[in-house]
């Protein structure tokens, strides 16, 4: 049945609020016409058909105009089957190399974080830092073009994850346990910086209708860290985010895959407005009915639809998945459905779009309300 007349926008924005929105909305997770897959010939018919039938998440971001962390310089070499990019970071306290590898048509990877020692922590800490202002023309301009069809999803920062991308991962999750209060320096001097800059995020987007999104929380989940991590270095800094964004009228929403079950609590007490991309088992630890039950309604779900089902699934498992999270919805529940990411193959195999297609077609037939 064709859905043109539907206001996608308003019915996710309007679950995220906690509206009385008499069906449940779905929307394609990050396809859209506005970037790689509108250039990419075969996602054409899964654009066609969201168009008709689905709404759409757009992610994006303000532009960033001024402020400063210091003086870096990039050394870029083009090496057989891959690219390497050496940052060096002039900090008052000495300078700090980085270097990544991007092979080619593959996402890119850290060889050498910034951080390596205490003295590096240190280093970071003497840097000068001038916030950005933030340029929201673009933004605007493809609110325009999206207009009902679907929700443009905005990234603000989040404090843990800025001082995690710093290290090795591994190290990072190590200090964690053996080391809090040297991060927690780190962290809370990114959290006075993240709080400046999502008040300035927040006002460049004044009256707009969007969803703010911050996806670094899900670096302190199980099963690499422990529930009490999350609650020490991502709740309270979130708590006081989030408190901005509601301050100036806007939506917030956590973006975590993996295991959730036991930093719930901590997300419910973070205030946030939206969870996301809540996978099912067994890449997630909780199924559907269990956080519809958990959650109460005090926050909007959204996903559960696996990404990576649409590269294996029989005809007719998508189908069925749909059918079976409809069961435990009805038009007033919270909820709206998504793919958990951003499709990620180029070009898109034939399997893929048969899937992606099946999809749209059962959630727009057998959704509440739909």
């Amino acid at each position: 049945m064709p859905q043109a007349s539907r206001s996608f926008r308003e019915e996710i924005l309007g679950k995220v609020r906690g509206d009385q929105v008499p069906r449940i909305p779905f929307a394609t997770y990050n396809l859209h016409p506005f970037g790689s897959h509108g250039d990419d010939p075969s996602y054409a018919p899964l654009l066609a058909l969201g168009e008709r039938q689905a709404g759409m998440l757009v992610k994006a971001d303000l532009r960033r105009v001024g402020g400063s962390d210091g003086e870096r310089e990039w050394r870029v070499e083009n090496l057989p089957g891959e690219t390497r990019t050496t940052t060096v970071w002039h900090t008052p306290k000495g300078d700090l190399r980085s270097v990544t590898a991007t092979p080619h048509g593959q996402p890119s990877y850290v060889v050498e974080p910034f951080i390596k020692s205490d003295a590096d922590i240190a280093r970071v800490l003497s840097v000068p830092y001038t916030p950005p202002q933030f340029d929201s023309s673009g933004v605007r301009a493809l609110l325009e073009q999206i207009g009902t069809r679907g929700v443009l999803y905005l990234s603000y920062p989040d404090p843990m994850y800025a001082a995690a991308s710093l290290f090795d991962y591994e190290e990072f999750v190590v200090r964690c346990v053996t080391e809090p209060e040297r991060l927690q320096e780190l962290i809370d001097a990114f959290a006075e910086r993240a709080a400046g800059e999502v008040e300035r995020l927040a006002a460049a987007s004044a009256g707009l209708p969007v969803l703010f999104y911050t996806a670094g929380p899900e670096l302190a989940t199980p099963p690499m860290l422990p529930p009490s991590v999350f609650a020490r270095f991502v709740t309270p800094h979130q708590k006081r985010i989030i408190g901005i964004l509601h301050r100036h009228g806007h939506l917030a929403c956590i973006h975590c895959h993996g295991r959730v079950r036991l930093v719930l609590d901590e997300i419910l007490e973070t205030g946030a407005d939206a969870l996301e991309p809540i996978e099912p088992p067994p890449q997630g630890d909780i199924s559907l009915a269990e956080l519809l039950e958990r959650v109460a309604g005090r926050l909007c779900l959204m996903g559960y639809v696996q990404d990576q089902e649409f590269y294996r699934s029989r005809p007719g498992e998508i189908r069925r998945h749909v059918a079976e999270v409809a069961a435990l919805l009805n038009a007033s529940s919270r909820y709206v459905m998504l793919p958990t990411c951003t499709p990620f193959q180029h070009p898109a195999s034939p399997a893929y779009v048969a899937a992606y297609t099946e999809w749209i077609e059962a959630a727009a037939e057998l959704l509440p309300g739909g």
